[in-house]
């Protein structure tokens, strides 16, 4: 079968070739694109599935048992396991994933809950390595241990994974920084400073306190403090070298609040035309610009590309103000991908114009060969449901 055109990116997409189903099916739902590949994680370990050709190799494992009482098969992004992290590494083309596991007990030693990294070889499938990480205690008792239920990788840079696995509520839990090379855990936090992003060489943690949590820089190799007291609850990226630190996290869907920009490097503030408004959420493109939209409800209300480098902004879609902003969906390469009222659309992503104003799909996966988008379907009130990641099918990209 002959491999799929490359376009990179994609303007618009085909029909579809493969249908993929979370939890049910021959094929399971894709958390993340690979080439002519998609890999899925849950209680099947971490598997890959190749396209067109619909073959499903045999899951990837940690060593240590899944936890109890935690959901691996979860029908919406965001829950536990997260999705899968792709990283070409000093150690080669790796395919991460963190699970919640149990360190069997042994003897007087009781058994411990940890969070074990799992990596893949991208080319063969086959399990890499695995490293499992134990929990921190929780302060709350002698010897009562933070028990993981959500468990990501946050990101990778210079070869070290950073792993998290927080508590219900994500306020409190582990975190650390894994040697891709030697395998090696280079650093660890206390239970009440969790990672959220890695940008750069720069790990910004989140530090909980009785009255606002705090935000800190860490390096990513050493996890030695770069800088500490900017107050803040969400964090997002918002470029190569900056974050958004939201001060008013019950925010995040509504116009409220308010933010501050920040730079990775010296956690100083810097000038951002998304400083001062809560509840932004961006999207990296990967290459030159970060997309940032805002909603109003459940609406999106904003739209602001960014050049990803120095920050300055490229162009801006506000609702009621002569376009509609889309809800975006995915961003790469230079394109936005997203959804109106009117369908699906892609955007330019350095001028924000219309390149496909009726595009086929709104992929919230892409790669240069293929898009994967909710499956055709209708909400109750007769719309498209293009978020719906259970029930996805795989369209390739015919320009």
């Amino acid at each position: 079968m002959a491999a799929p055109q490359a376009f990179d990116p994609p303007a618009n997409f085909g029909a579809p070739v493969v249908s993929l189903q979370r939890n049910s099916g021959p094929l399971p739902a894709v958390d993340v694109l690979d080439g002519l590949s998609g890999w899925s994680v849950g209680s099947s370990g971490l598997t890959r599935i190749d396209f067109p050709a619909n073959v499903v190799h045999p899951g990837v494992f940690p060593e240590n048992p899944f936890s109890e009482h935690v959901n691996l098969d979860r029908e919406f992004s965001g829950a536990s396991p997260g999705d899968p992290v792709v990283v070409d590494s000093a150690a080669g083309r790796l395919v991460l994933a963190a699970f919640p596991v149990t360190i069997p007990g042994q003897g007087t030693r009781p058994s411990r809950h940890a969070v074990e990294l799992v990596a893949a070889e991208s080319g063969s499938a086959r399990k890499a390595f695995s490293i499992a990480v134990p929990a921190p205690e929780s302060g709350w008792g002698a010897g009562e241990q933070i028990q993981p239920v959500a468990t990501r990788v946050v990101g990778v840079a210079d070869s070290v994974a950073v792993v998290i696995g927080t508590d219900p509520d994500g306020r409190h839990g582990l975190s650390a920084g894994i040697d891709l090379v030697t395998h090696q855990v280079l650093w660890t936090t206390p239970a009440d400073v969790v990672a959220q992003e890695v940008v750069g060489d720069v790990v910004v943690v989140q530090r909980q306190s009785a009255l606002e949590p705090e935000v800190r820089g860490i390096g990513v190799r050493d996890g030695v403090q770069r800088w500490a007291g900017v107050p803040g609850g969400s964090v997002t990226v918002s470029g190569s070298r900056q974050v958004l630190v939201g001060h008013d996290s019950s925010t995040l869907v509504a116009v409220g609040g308010r933010s501050t920009a920040v730079d990775v490097g010296s956690g100083k503030s810097v000038a951002s035309p998304l400083s001062g408004q809560a509840g932004w959420e961006c999207h990296d493109d990967e290459r030159s610009v970060t997309v940032c939209e805002l909603m109003k409800g459940l609406d999106p209300y904003a739209l602001v590309g960014l050049d990803r480098d120095s920050g300055a902004e490229l162009w801006r879609i506000v609702a009621d103000a002569g376009r509609v902003p889309p809800q975006v969906t995915a961003t790469w390469h230079g394109a936005v991908y997203g959804f109106t009222d009117s369908g699906p659309v892609v955007l330019d992503g350095r001028t924000g114009m219309d390149r496909t104003p009726t595009a086929a799909a709104a992929p919230f996966l892409v790669n240069e060969y293929f898009g994967v988008s909710a499956a055709p379907g209708s909400r109750p009130e007769g719309k498209p449901n293009y978020t719906n990641r259970s029930r996805q099918v795989v369209v390739p990209a015919i320009s």
